[in-house]
């Protein structure tokens, strides 16, 4: 067994040439982080080729910040829930982390991640369920959204249908561990299943609203924007559910292989959906083979697949990799024509691979 970084990876396919070491982009983000992390920067993507377990160190997760890392304390910090409630309540850490608690697995992945990115990642989250600390304001029967605020400035605004769901949740820790600065300490919100921007950090309040026009942006942002000749560029429906997805793992584009075996690997997931089934084309999509998952697919959490290659010979490659998830909807060849936002990039992935 290798390693790279502070994350396994077990070379079972020994016939890539690529060293097994950190990326440069994991060690440039590891040096600049408390830099970084203090201008609010994008600072890391999770490097895909280290995928070999589930569970992502805090340290390799993902980062997208809107606004710069707020500085916090958890002594003091206060979970305030107004709006639409009989009764508006203050709320301490000390006694949200108190309550009873569970711990859940579930994959993030930012909106704006492009196809073969490192924008998602899968933690075990620790929390309590947003309904269970709403309840103690007692939403008015009208109370139709959830505004989630955070101590940077950035604040979403959900159905409370959604909220009201035993997956919304508050967590305090990841991985076992309390929440790091980056990732959104002491508080952030998880939703499960849905685009990571509504998974607020740094939370500081919960507003019940009657009426979505109540926020200014909130019929425009994270909207899906068509492109037409005769309307110009126009919003339509949220992004909400994260769209099924399939990546590589290994071998990664412009990978130089040698031998003729190759188990080709990676990772799918179907937000509020279940993976159904993962195919993999080594000629450019113009035949499939059908992936082998490594366990019972679930909502919420990605799987891993692998796929063994029997190499015809010395070559140029072009690998595709597809998924389905349980209801039926495939990833698309190719994104929309008449999309005109960068949101739900889910097209089938292509990386060249070269075999001597």
């Amino acid at each position: 067994m290798e390693t790279r970084g502070s994350y396994k990876w077990h070379s079972k396919s020994r016939g890539e040439r690529r060293e097994a070491k950190p990326s440069r982009r994991i060690v440039l983000a590891t040096a600049l982080a408390p830099l970084l992390r203090g201008q609010g920067a994008d600072i890391s993507n999770f490097d895909l080729s280290l995928l070999d377990e589930p569970v992502v160190p805090a340290d390799l997760f993902f980062i997208r910040n809107h606004f710069p890392v707020p500085t916090v304390s958890a002594a003091g910090w206060k979970l305030a829930i107004t709006g639409a409630v009989s009764m508006p309540v203050e709320i301490s850490v000390q006694d949200l982390s108190a309550s009873t608690t569970r711990t859940v697995g579930l994959t993030l992945e930012c909106s704006e991640n492009p196809v073969g990115g490192g924008l998602v990642s899968h933690a075990e989250w620790t929390g309590l369920s947003i309904a269970s600390v709403l309840e103690k304001a007692r939403p008015a029967a009208d109370a139709r959204y959830l505004r989630l605020s955070g101590a940077d400035g950035f604040s979403r605004t959900i159905p409370l249908s959604r909220a009201l769901q035993e997956d919304a949740m508050l967590a305090f820790r990841m991985n076992g561990e309390r929440l790091s600065p980056g990732h959104g300490y002491p508080l952030r919100a998880v939703v499960a299943g849905w685009y990571a921007m509504d998974s607020v950090k740094w939370l500081r309040s919960l507003e019940l609203l009657k009426d979505l026009d109540e926020v200014p942006g909130s019929r425009t942002e994270y909207h899906r924007h068509t492109r037409s000749l005769l309307a110009g560029v126009r919003p339509g429906e949220p992004v909400t559910s994260v769209k099924v997805k399939s990546v590589f793992a290994r071998p990664v584009d412009g990978a130089i292989l040698q031998g003729r075996k190759f188990t080709i690997r990676g990772a799918a997931w179907a937000g509020e959906n279940r993976v159904r089934r993962v195919e993999v084309s080594v000629d450019g999509g113009r035949t499939w083979q059908a992936a082998e998952l490594s366990s019972e697919p679930s909502r919420y959490a990605w799987i891993f697949w692998s796929c063994p290659w029997k190499i015809a010979g010395p070559g140029r490659y072009e690998l595709t990799v597809r998924a389905e998830n349980d209801i039926g909807e495939t990833q698309p060849a190719e994104r929309a024509a008449d999309r005109a936002d960068a949101y739900e990039l889910n097209a089938w992935q292509r990386i060249v691979v070269t075999v001597v």
